[in-house]
């Protein structure tokens, strides 16, 4: 019988708060399952929002090669899914009510979708998480089957429920959420038969955790907009159009104003995800695989988003022959082997003047290297991550042999070939720049 697979993904999950000694959080069932299985310690995502980060992780692939971007879906790429599909899966999802999403899950057998736009997204405890027990226990009939679930919880406005909202549970909302989180994991798990199903727990990326309320959030506003969506649909352009206005107004005031106040570490806790930086906050992840004889054990080599479809499909025995694929068969590892360490090609999201990321870079074991896009001297910034993990102190100036190794590495990443060119689709892509607008990211 072919292994069932559940792959979940937390939305903005931090590696530093999944597991280690920064976390507050209280997480019983998710501490459990990392001494059932194999955890990474030093996952790294290859961008710092999610549409570039799936679109990797899915297709084994970076982003250069894909042509897939957060406001843009490649249907001719083959992913992950298409693999599973030709091999006999049932494919499910719980996914986010967005056109990036249901692009795609468009081959999905069954798909579960669920609100998510100005900064408001349904939480498992909304129902999203009865669904999922629900989901997996219909599943049971339909083996052998892979289930994506996407979970919404940590991103953006964080509304935690008055039971997790307390300071037992976490220091921040965010850890909370997490605790949270975890609860709903472990009744998750409980409809999982982990003989027969690979789990894979990640994150399409990190992100800063605010010190003090998050700049520029109108929660009241944002409320009222969902309601209002509800009741009257035609008028949410409008009303989108204002709260915008709004936000970046009293953003700009609250900025001001925390900068006399704030330490230069707590500034930078206020960062935005797609601008100008790549700090770890935003692109160590966790990776958690448990079930079909999974060993336990903690691998602290560099990985990355991409060796995650490679590895899936030959643990459960699919031999995949694509010399377009980026990603190594983690299993090595697993099994106590060496593999050769690969380069990561980092980036920030797309913005909507530019349509493509501001920042780019490479994530190594040793170094972090990145500078704007478009300009090779404008924001360069070179961090040694063995004496210097926290990323304090920039040595461009200092090591300018090392940035032109970095330099050649890009070089390459830039000058490779499509593995198929993406079509344009204005269409689709004005309703996910809509979208992303709405989810503050525009």
């Amino acid at each position: 019988m072919k292994s069932n697979i559940l792959f979940i993904i937390i939305d903005s999950m931090r590696a530093d708060k999944f597991h280690g000694k920064f976390k507050t959080s209280i997480t019983p069932n998710i501490d459990k399952l990392i001494k059932k299985g194999t955890y990474f310690s030093q996952s790294i995502s290859s961008a710092d929002v999610t549409g570039v980060s799936m679109g990797n992780i899915f297709t084994g692939m970076f982003s250069n090669k894909t042509g897939i971007t957060q406001r843009k879906f490649n249907s001719n790429i083959k992913t992950i899914f298409d693999i599973l599909k030709e091999n006999d899966y049932q494919i499910f999802g719980t996914i986010p009510d967005l056109t990036w999403f249901n692009q795609l899950a468009k081959k999905f057998d069954s798909v579960d979708r669920f609100y998510a736009a100005n900064k408001i997204q349904e939480r498992l405890s909304d129902g999203v998480g009865e669904k999922i027990i629900e989901r997996l226990k219909l599943n049971k009939n339909k083996e052998p089957w892979m289930y994506y679930i996407h979970l919404e919880d940590l991103h953006q406005e964080i509304n935690v429920p008055p039971e997790y909202d307390k300071e037992k549970y976490g220091e921040t909302k965010y850890e909370r959420m997490l605790s949270c989180i975890d609860m709903w994991i472990g009744k998750i798990l409980t409809q999982c038969d982990l003989q027969k199903t690979l789990v894979i727990i990640t994150a399409d990326h990190g992100d800063y955790i605010p010190v003090v309320n998050y700049v520029g959030q109108i929660p009241r506003v944002q409320s009222i907009m969902k309601k209002g969506k509800q009741i009257i649909p035609i008028l949410e352009p409008i009303g989108l159009k204002l709260f915008i206005l709004i936000r970046n107004i009293t953003k700009k005031n609250q900025q001001r104003k925390l900068k006399k106040q704030l330490s230069s570490e707590q500034i930078r806790t206020l960062n935005e995800r797609g601008k100008k930086t790549l700090y770890d906050e935003t692109l160590k992840v966790p990776l958690l695989i448990i079930g079909n004889e999974i060993p336990s054990k903690i691998i602290d080599d560099l990985v990355s988003g991409v060796d995650i479809f490679p590895t899936i499909l030959n643990r459960i025995g699919i031999k995949i022959n694509d010399e377009q694929i980026d990603g190594r068969d983690l299993n090595l590892l697993i099994n106590g082997e060496k593999i050769e360490e690969i380069p990561i090609f980092i980036q920030t999201g797309d913005i909507q003047e530019e349509k493509e990321s501001l920042v780019i870079g490479i994530r190594t074991s040793k170094f972090k290297y990145y500078r704007e896009r478009k300009n090779l001297k404008k924001n360069v910034f070179l961090f040694d991550l063995k004496k210097d993990p926290l990323e304090k102190n920039n040595i461009v100036n200092d090591f300018p042999e090392i940035v032109e190794s970095m330099e050649e590495i890009l070089k390459r990443f830039s000058t490779t070939k499509k593995a198929i060119e993406i079509k344009e689709n204005v269409k689709e892509e004005e309703e996910i720049a809509n979208e992303l607008k709405k989810m503050g990211y525009m």
